[in-house]
């Protein structure tokens, strides 16, 4: 499976959209990474932002997996192993994708603060394991996410609209709740203890793992389904 990531990460500028996908993403990273850090300063500094970017893989892998797996559905292999380890490359590689970017941007942000305001920022560990956790999470629940939606998809394109939707809809659901004045919703409080953080940071990480586990081996199945159409 490793030199399948890494053979994936070979052709990610094409995955990316070629240089104008590169140029978004770098102007993207710089938006966040410079520009927001500059102008909010250390209000921008706390839990619930912080998380807000380690979960900033939610909208990078996906367009790459589905871009990946849906443009070259046609060349998988026949067998089901070598079938098992494409798609596992392809997840693998947006996801790790998805984690470096997310540490960048943060590691950027904590630079620009550092020039701007001449304060360095030191998080706790505990709450630096919690945003890596979360991070690397979120990247690889996305990546299996695209990887399922774009096995069944008709191609690249439609794959990365149901995406784009999914995404939206999802957004459009956590504004919801976080607005009720419910009480059960209060315990979903973005801790701001490092110790409790962590708590909070491997619950969530454990549930999108779950998530991801049962994602790619639907998206496996549906591979199979497919292969199985074609020998007949």
């Amino acid at each position: 499976m490793g030199e399948s990531i890494l053979w994936e990460l070979t052709k990610l500028r094409r995955h990316m959209g070629g240089a104008s996908g590169a140029t978004l993403y770098i102007f993207g990273v710089a938006l966040l990474g410079i520009a927001a850090p500059l102008y909010f300063g250390f209000a921008l500094v706390n839990a619930r932002v912080l998380l807000m970017y380690a979960c900033l893989g939610l909208l990078l892998a996906p367009p790459v997996v589905a871009e990946s797996v849906a443009s070259e559905r046609e060349f998988r292999p026949a067998s089901r192993a070598q079938r098992r380890d494409w798609l596992y490359g392809k997840v693998g590689a947006g996801a790790l994708y998805g984690w470096i970017s997310v540490a960048f941007v943060l590691a950027l942000a904590i630079a620009s603060l550092r020039v701007s305001f001449g304060r360095f920022l030191s998080l706790p560990p505990l709450f630096a394991v919690g945003l890596a956790a979360v991070s690397l999470a979120s990247s690889v629940f996305a990546a299996s996410l695209a990887g399922a939606v774009a096995m069944g998809a008709r191609s690249a394109k439609d794959a990365k609209r149901k995406m784009r939707q999914g995404l939206l809809l999802l957004l459009v659901i956590l504004l919801f709740l976080s607005r009720q004045p419910w009480a059960w919703t209060h315990r979903f409080a973005v801790p701001e203890i490092g110790s409790s953080f962590l708590e909070y940071a491997l619950v969530i990480s454990v549930v999108l793992v779950g998530l991801s586990v049962g994602l790619v081996k639907l998206a496996l199945h549906s591979a199979e389904a497919t292969a199985i159409r074609l020998n007949l």
